[in-house]
């Protein structure tokens, strides 16, 4: 069994996809499989893949039936496999070649290392912007891009502890998985897209889990979504932004401690409220978000049950329990194989 499963999903990504599975296949370690899991694309994504996949076995094609989302899409391949870990691709990301490798020899430092998360930048001129390294968790409960917009030769991009890591290209140990699944998932399938990489990172947080970042793992991202940009913002599709919506009240529920409660929610629900007032005045396209979180606020809560239990174990050496947490029975597309 290969050591490491990289897992792409992809969605209308023949734009960029190629690019991607060139920079991966050409890693200089060379222990993995690759899974594509594709979304019902409507383009020829597929063909795409199919052409690279005749002349490297490791590329393996698994097309969906509907469109399941960044969530669906990882989480169908993260319980079908068992690789030690598990490096998860962006379509529109392109590795240097020894990424892979640097990356793991990084989660080597320390068994309380769940995540290791490199340098992104935003284009190849020789002083680019930076789009991320790792995440900075905030007192409102969201995340923020580290150094974002940074150039290069400005930052001070030092190896270290971050808050989270941005889900373009995160290394994640399999027993960091396993640790985090909640009713058999590691991804909350209620996000779709957007946020879960926030989720991710708090929630690992919460069971003592660390993410390292390394500088010497680098990798070209062209972000496009950055909801907070209200120009951007308008041109995106309603259901892009009913997701951002809902999700942050999905982290709220779900992951703030009763210790963290008084603090975080005084600030959290403020800005929210006024989002909500945005919503109602010049976005209505996102009030479903709200419908969506009176409907399902007790499965919310269940979740949130599950997670604080954890939290009050802390942190748990390889020694410890190890399993999934409550595996879900809830079915599954059945995916097709090339």
């Amino acid at each position: 069994m290969p050591s490491v499963l990289l897992s792409l999903v992809t969605w209308n990504s023949a734009d960029s996809v190629e690019a991607c599975l060139r920079s991966a296949l050409a890693q200089t370690y060379s222990d993995f499989e690759f899974w594509v899991v594709d979304n019902a694309s409507a383009d020829d994504t597929c063909a795409r893949v199919e052409a690279l996949s005749a002349a490297d076995k490791r590329l393996k094609l698994h097309r969906l039936p509907q469109n399941t989302g960044f969530c669906g899409g990882h989480n169908y391949a993260l319980d079908r496999t068992q690789s030690d870990y598990v490096l998860l691709v962006n379509p529109d990301v392109e590795m240097q070649p020894d990424y892979l490798a640097k990356a793991v020899a990084a989660m080597q430092r320390d068994e309380q290392i769940g995540t290791v998360c490199g340098l992104l930048v935003q284009s190849q001129e020789a002083d680019p912007y930076i789009d991320s390294a790792g995440m900075t968790a905030l007192p409102d409960g969201r995340y923020r891009l580290r150094l974002h917009r940074q150039r290069v030769s400005e930052a001070a991009l030092e190896p270290g502890y971050v808050d989270g890591a941005d889900g373009a290209l995160p290394l994640f140990r399999r027993r960091f998985i396993n640790d985090l699944r909640i009713e058999g998932h590691f991804f909350d399938p209620r996000f779709f897209a957007h946020k879960e990489d926030w989720d991710v990172a708090w929630r690992g947080r919460l069971y003592g889990w660390r993410t390292w970042f390394e500088p010497s793992c680098r990798a070209l991202h062209p972000r496009q979504f950055l909801p907070a940009n209200l120009r951007l913002r308008n041109r995106l599709a309603s259901a892009i932004k009913t997701d951002a919506v809902k999700n942050q009240w999905l982290l709220l529920i779900k992951n703030t401690t009763p210790a963290q409660a008084p603090r975080l929610l005084l600030q959290a629900i403020p800005r929210q409220l006024a989002i909500m007032a945005y919503s109602v005045l010049f976005e209505r396209s996102s009030l479903p978000a709200y419908r969506y979180i009176w409907q399902h606020w007790r499965e919310a809560v269940e979740s949130r049950k599950i997670i604080q239990a954890r939290a009050r174990r802390g942190w748990q050496p390889a020694s410890g329990p190890t399993t999934p947490t409550q595996l879900s029975a809830r079915p599954e597309p059945a995916a097709v194989v090339v």
